[in-house]
């Protein structure tokens, strides 16, 4: 599987080595929950990898957080919790007595921006959610994905994968949507590009597969890869 862990990346990759001239290539892709990401991710790394053998595709999904807690010492849980949190006035009065040590809201979604930026600009990379396409969307040389799908299709793909009842997996979902409702205005706040998104795609339509051959061939027309005879 083509992953990696942040650190070793950081590493390997921007510590100390000579500065891009030019940023990417990178993908970034944002998914209604009950949707592809990762697979799509992962599959999409596989089949460019493929087609380079100098430089290797990697994917990013929850590594920024993974990060993020080693830097800070807090459990991933809570910062993922505490990212799409409420604003709560007696939490930041803790914080400004320094009896709460974990990062705010703003301050979680800043520093995982800030990582997704410098990979995005070494290149070669696949970002999974995070607010990825607002991250990056006023670097050059990459390509955001949307996927999107029918609330009962992700409904009914959320109780085959996780083996839930119907009802669970509907409150699931829209727990997750009315978190996302809330990040909404920071991501807003931080995209530079409109529209956000170069290819929105129905997850219910495009298999996995076709997804990738839609990708790469968007890809090659806005020069990010050479082009193929086939995918």
């Amino acid at each position: 599987m083509p992953k990696t862990t942040l650190s070793s990346y950081l590493r390997e990759h921007l510590d100390g080595g000579p500065k891009k001239t030019e940023p990417g290539p990178y993908i970034t892709i944002s998914r209604q929950y009950g949707c592809d990401g990762e697979e799509i991710g992962i599959y999409l790394a596989e089949k460019l990898n493929e087609r380079e053998e100098q430089k290797q595709w990697k994917v990013y999904n929850k590594e920024f957080i993974q990060q993020l807690s080693e830097d800070t010492g807090t459990i991933e849980e809570i910062l993922e919790r505490e990212c799409v949190s409420k604003p709560s006035l007696f939490k930041d009065f803790l914080r400004g007595l320094n009896k709460n040590p974990v990062p705010d809201r703003v301050g979680i979604r800043n520093e995982i921006a800030r990582m997704m930026r410098m990979v995005a600009i070494n290149g070669h990379s696949i970002l999974i959610g995070q607010g990825g396409a607002a991250a990056t969307s006023d670097i050059a040389n990459g390509l955001t994905l949307r996927l999107e799908a029918p609330r009962e299709w992700r409904i009914a793909r959320v109780c085959r994968q996780d083996s839930l009842e119907h009802a669970v997996a509907e409150a699931r979902i829209e727990q997750f949507e009315t978190e996302q409702r809330r990040l909404r205005k920071y991501y807003d706040q931080n995209k530079h590009r409109i529209p956000e998104f170069h290819l929105i795609l129905d997850n219910s339509v495009f298999s996995i597969q076709l997804v990738a051959q839609l990708v790469l061939k968007a890809m090659e027309e806005k020069g990010m890869i050479e082009k193929s005879s086939k995918i």
